[in-house]
């Protein structure tokens, strides 16, 4: 269970985290431009 906790773990799961938010939010600006060009 060592192997779970090092740090060399936990900062690969930390980025990987870091990334995943970076490009939902990325999703979520370029969805929100194309829905505001969408006829009501």
């Amino acid at each position: 269970m060592d192997i779970f906790f090092s740090a060399a773990s936990l900062t690969a799961l930390l980025q990987v985290i870091a990334i995943d938010l970076v490009l939902a939010g990325d999703n979520a600006i370029v969805i929100g431009l194309a829905a505001a060009g969408l006829p009501a």
